[in-house]
């Protein structure tokens, strides 16, 4: 046995490294030699993940978290998406029993999703039925759990409420959540940037969140990456949450922010990389909205006309004329309305887009998808379109493509890295994607991930379709600033947005 316990370093990175975490961290508690080999072994970020489509909701999250928790890692942070009418309570319970109450984790409902199988390995793409009025049975209710969990040493992560007070007029409390944001950033970074590196927020299904997303923007550093889902059923457990009052306050969202920890020595930078792929084109006039009908709270029907027109829009007949103008056969069909916020803090009118689906019209009238179009509203119609929607995926590889490690070159009959001795290096990625892409609109499942996946082969990716994926456009080295009046939070129909984590060593 001491023979065993004198191996050399190299010997036992090799044997520790293919553990699982569990058996991992029982074998860094054995002696300070091993405990010193695990810290070697860890001493870079890392993401795993899982996918599991068994039908048995413990099932599926048993093989999602062995799959997961299959490789060496220290959990700071999990995300776990299950469909639509998933018991979401009782598998966020399951999975944090799993993970120690020490791992954030965050569990929200997804219309899908894309990862490797935890059986095929294969890169899976999983649509789960999102209509409300759908029957669903029990074969389809429990079809799947994907948990991706990080290790992301150099940052600290906290999840931080932003809250709505319940007594009339129910505000939400937009200054104070960047103030808590911002004195986290300070606690753990100190005063060289209020700022994270990276907020990934997740919105409550009753809220509409665009308003205050586009506040947030006009706020916070231009340099921080922000991404998330805007419209869902959400479930967190955290001290910060926990305590909350719910007789004087609702949550809105929460976000997960990630902060450089400047008050520890790092060896490693991490950096959050971000690409957004549109697909949607404007097509038709602008018009102008005269009244609107609000049918059971989900829909709305509106009356309009043309802009600068007196008379009252034909919608039926202009929808139809649309209809022949646009050559991408299925489409869907929106209408964006430009909206005005205005801070309680008394700042500056904030600018921004919000996208309704255009889902029938009866003679003079249309109705859309949502609430919250008023009379006098400007709007114009956008449909999607797959030459745009490509192009801009490919766009998004091009943008990421600099982060590819260099194939090895040979010298001396012999392969030698070609990347330089302190290159940022990819460990994992994000996706959140507009439930109307996918499989069902390009006719393959990997479009939306070929960013990622033609680039990375082989490094953790999961990504998850939602009603409404945001991303935030990051600043840009050729852009002093933003050329637009508009923010910068990409809140458009139809888009995916992609998050790569990369790091490079600091010492």
């Amino acid at each position: 046995m001491s023979n065993f316990y004198s191996l050399s370093d190299d010997i036992l990175i090799n044997i520790m490294s293919r553990l699982p975490a569990k058996p991992f961290a029982a074998a860094a508690c054995v002696n300070r030699l091993w405990n010193r080999v695990s810290d070697r072994i860890l001493s870079v970020p890392r993401l795993t993940s899982g996918l599991s489509l068994a039908e048995s909701p413990e099932i599926a999250v048993d093989e999602a978290l062995e799959m997961a928790l299959s490789k060496p890692i220290r959990p700071h942070f999990a995300i776990a998406f299950v469909g639509l009418h998933f018991p979401i309570e009782e598998l966020h319970n399951r999975i944090a029993s799993k993970l120690g109450a020490n791992t954030i984790l965050i569990t929200t409902a997804s219309l899908g999703t894309i990862d490797a199988d935890s059986i095929t390995n294969e890169l899976e793409e999983m649509k789960w039925e999102d209509d409300e009025d759908a029957v669903i049975t029990d074969d389809d209710m429990y079809l799947g759990v994907t948990l991706i969990i990080g290790f992301v040493p150099g940052l600290k992560i906290n999840v931080i409420p932003l809250l709505r007070t319940n007594t009339e007029p129910q505000v939400p409390m937009v200054d104070e959540f960047i103030s808590d944001v911002r004195d986290f950033t300070v606690l753990v970074a100190g005063n060289t940037n209020p700022d994270p590196v990276g907020i990934m927020m997740f919105g409550d299904h009753c809220r509409n969140l665009k308003p205050i997303l586009a506040e947030i923007d006009a706020k916070i550093s231009r340099e921080t990456v922000m991404i998330g889902d805007a419209h869902n059923y959400f479930v967190c457990t955290n001290a910060e949450v926990d305590n909350i009052d719910t007789s004087l306050y609702t949550v809105d969202a929460v976000a997960l922010v990630f902060a450089r920890d400047n008050l520890n020595n790092n060896e490693v930078e991490i950096k959050f990389h971000v690409g957004i792929s549109s697909g949607i084109i404007p097509i038709g006039p602008k018009i102008e909205i005269l009244d609107v009908l609000v049918h059971e709270g989900r829909t709305t029907w509106l009356f309009a006309r043309t802009q600068g027109e007196v008379w009252p829009l034909d919608a039926y007949n202009l929808i139809l004329s649309l209809h022949t103008l646009i050559t991408d056969k299925p489409y869907f069909l929106y209408i964006g309305v430009t909206k005005e916020t205005e801070p309680l803090d008394g700042g500056p009118a904030i600018k921004y887009t919000e996208f309704y689906e255009v889902i029938g019209t009866q003679q003079i009238m249309f109705s859309v998808a949502g609430t919250g179009i008023n009379p006098g509203d400007i709007c114009m119609f956008y449909h999607t379109d797959m030459d745009s929607a490509m192009g801009t995926s490919n766009d998004v590889y091009n943008r990421f493509h600099h982060l590819v490690e260099p194939p090895p070159r040979q010298a001396y009959g012999q392969l030698v890295s070609s990347s330089g001795t302190n290159r940022e290096k990819v460990f994992g990625g994000f996706m959140f994607a507009s439930s109307n892409r996918g499989d069902k609109y390009f006719g393959n499942s990997i479009t939306d991930c070929m960013p990622f996946y033609e680039n990375f082969p082989g490094v953790p990716f999961t990504g998850t379709f939602c009603f409404e994926p945001i991303g935030r456009s990051p600043v840009l080295e050729e852009e002093e600033e933003w050329q637009s009046d508009e923010n910068r939070f990409n809140m458009q129909a139809f888009n995916t947005v992609h998050l790569v984590m990369s790091y490079k060593k600091t010492a």
